[in-house]
């Protein structure tokens, strides 16, 4: 029974019941830990504060309006004796799983799941999946794929689940055509979406054995409005680096890496720095859709999605970036460098006195010389200096908890062993390697939040030369001897101070 200085009236709803309220989103081990009421009352076992499925059904209720009190310690028995005494239910917050519910009614589920996905810290995506036979819903986790929750769906449910999702898309006029079954779509939300998320984009995909799956990328809210390149743990001198490039008043700034190495951070966060320096110059971007909404009064975001008149993505993309140039812009934001359209205008911006931050997808800095001549920019136009005047490229990386990484020397590493971390041995004697068992205070070994690894390079005549040439090994040595620090290079040095493990190296880069 709960405890006599704090009755329970026979009325209140006992939201986290199997029938209850929150009981689809509550599984049995929480139900042994946590009770809460409509009232506010909030019945927890002792040391049950710090687990992650009652702090989540605790910010679930906390979002749905219930005024949560202190919770009161009491022993599992208790809690247990509260649902055996307290059957009584009342009306639901959410609707139970079903495969019969309307849009509407879907949109309660969709949102719980996004706010279980918000709480959980290091959650980049959400991903949906349903074939024949089952639904399972799993959390990009920096970057490691791990079941969000542990229940299978019905495949049923997991299908209106999806067909819900780009629905709500499809009502804010960002989805393809609205929802296809068995098409890849991408769509984004940006409205009635849980504290903490600015927008989430989405991406479906038909996949084999009669099913699809919805990625569902996060983007949250920037914590004062504004992106920092610290927010991916850029370094001083990294910053500085940056800084050196973008204080130019024209050309080509390029950031490459990886879907989800943060290249769209980095842009917004150089375009931030700008921003504080320059607030009075016009800025226009151009995106495909408009990931981090931007709130200056000198700033105006196309989102290429919204405004599509033609089914033909490409070539809405290629007239935003048109339109953005003819709005008498300083400066201009371009989502991605994708095709021959889209690098003539980027380079025409660039000759044309324009400063364009923009993305490409290569490996890394020595391939993008090469990669615009494949999209049709001549090599003549590349030597002008104007047109491109940096470039960067990343990727975001697992950092070994410092409490409790152990040390790993050669002998341990019987099988292949990299000419690099060959030569971290043979300097420093040994490396890191993480404890999965982990200490509590990390995840397996890795503390909560990637770092990014990065090489910066600022082009002068000659490297500029070097690559339109083909010649990039003469390419690279030159960079070093003017300072450049190649991807790999930075992350041997991050290596060997003990802050990533060689195989988190060898899993993102090619090493």
């Amino acid at each position: 029974m709960a405890p006599k200085d704090m009755p329970i009236a026979s009325e209140d709803v006992l939201l986290t019941a199997p029938s209850g309220p929150l009981g689809p989103h509550c599984s049995e081990v929480a139900r042994k830990l946590v009770a809460i009421f409509a009232s506010g009352q909030c019945f927890m076992a002792k040391g049950a504060d710090g687990h992650p499925e009652v702090a989540s059904i605790l910010t679930l209720a906390r979002l749905q309006g219930i005024d949560i009190g202190r919770p009161i310690a009491v022993d599992t028995g208790t809690i247990r004796g509260l649902y055996h005494h307290h059957p009584k239910q009342g009306p639901s917050i959410t609707p139970e799983i079903s495969d019969e519910l309307d849009d509407g009614q879907m949109r309660d589920h969709i949102y719980s799941l996004l706010a279980k996905a918000i709480e959980k810290r290091g959650v980049s995506d959400v991903f949906v999946r349903y074939n024949r036979e089952e639904g399972r819903v799993f959390a990009a986790i920096d970057g490691q794929m791990e079941p969000l929750i542990e229940m299978r769906w019905p495949p049923g449910y997991a299908k209106q689940f999806v067909r819900a999702t780009m629905a709500w898309a499809g009502a804010e006029g960002s989805s393809e055509r609205g929802y296809q079954e068995g098409a890849h779509q991408v769509g984004q939300i940006t409205q009635g979406l849980p504290p903490g998320l600015q927008s989430v984009r989405l991406q479906k995909l038909a996949v084999g054995f009669t099913g699809e799956s919805l990625i569902i990328r996060l983007m949250p809210t920037p914590a004062d409005g504004r992106i920092d390149l610290t927010a991916l743990r850029f370094s001083e001198a990294e910053i500085e680096q940056f800084d050196s490039m973008i204080f130019i008043a024209s050309g080509i700034i390029a950031v490459t890496g990886p879907t989800g190495a943060g290249k769209t951070t980095t842009l917004h966060g150089m375009l931030s720095r700008l921003l504080a320096m320059f607030p009075g110059d016009h800025w226009v971007t151009a995106e495909d859709p408009i990931e981090i909404r931007i709130h200056h009064d000198n700033v105006d975001q196309i989102d290429v999605v919204r405004t599509a008149t033609d089914d033909d993505v490409a070539l809405s993309y290629r007239k935003a970036l048109e339109a953005a140039l003819r709005s008498a812009p300083h400066r201009l934001l371009f989502g991605e460098i994708r095709s021959e359209d889209t690098a003539a205008i980027a380079v025409r911006a660039a000759l044309t006195g324009h400063q364009v931050l923009t993305t490409l997808h290569t490996d890394g800095c020595m391939q993008v010389v090469a990669r615009l001549m494949d999209l049709g920019v001549s090599g003549s136009m590349l030597r002008n200096q104007g047109v491109l005047r940096g470039i960067s490229s990343q990727r975001l990386l697992r950092r070994l908890c410092p409490r409790c990484r152990r040390p790993s020397e050669r002998s341990q590493w019987l099988g292949y062993c990299p000419a690099w971390l060959e030569k971290i041995f043979k300097k420093d004697g040994g490396v890191y390697l993480p404890d999965i068992q982990g200490c509590g205070h990390c995840r397996g070994g890795y503390v909560v939040g990637r770092k990014v690894v990065t090489e910066i390079m600022r082009l002068d005549d000659r490297l500029t030369g070097l690559l339109v040439e083909g010649r990039t090994a003469e390419a690279l040595d030159h960079w070093r001897a003017t300072g450049g620090v190649p991807l790999l290079d930075r992350a041997g040095q991050l290596v060997a101070a003990g802050e990533f493990d060689p195989y988190e190296v060898i899993r993102c880069l090619n090493s």
